[in-house]
């Protein structure tokens, strides 16, 4: 799926917070991937939102828009310098669960 808007919130390099609106480069159920502005480093965690089609969601509760964390595994330079494709792979988010205290 290539044009999927996608929301990226994490630290860049400086150990700021950002909050960038991007497209999607290819989307599948374990990973997407994007162009950013913003520097970023290669293991980093970020926050996503996007988009996605519930059957390609991997959470327990499908919502419109998919919201989950995904870690960086690559970072490549694009067409476009300073722009750079990242590659994110998704973590499966499961629903808060409660235990009672004994």
């Amino acid at each position: 799926m290539v044009g999927l808007p996608v929301r990226v919130k994490g630290l860049d390099l400086g150990g700021n917070r950002f909050d960038e609106v991007t497209k999607s480069i290819d989307v599948s159920p374990d990973g997407v991937c994007f162009l950013l502005k913003t520097p970023i480093r290669k293991g980093s965690m970020l926050d996503l939102s996007l988009p996605m089609p519930r059957q390609m969601q991997r959470s327990v509760a499908p919502k419109p828009v998919y919201e989950t964390v995904g870690l960086v595994l690559r970072i490549e330079n694009s067409d476009l310098p300073p722009i750079c494709r990242i590659a994110v792979r998704l973590r499966r988010v499961q629903q808060k669960q409660y235990h009672s205290e004994a």
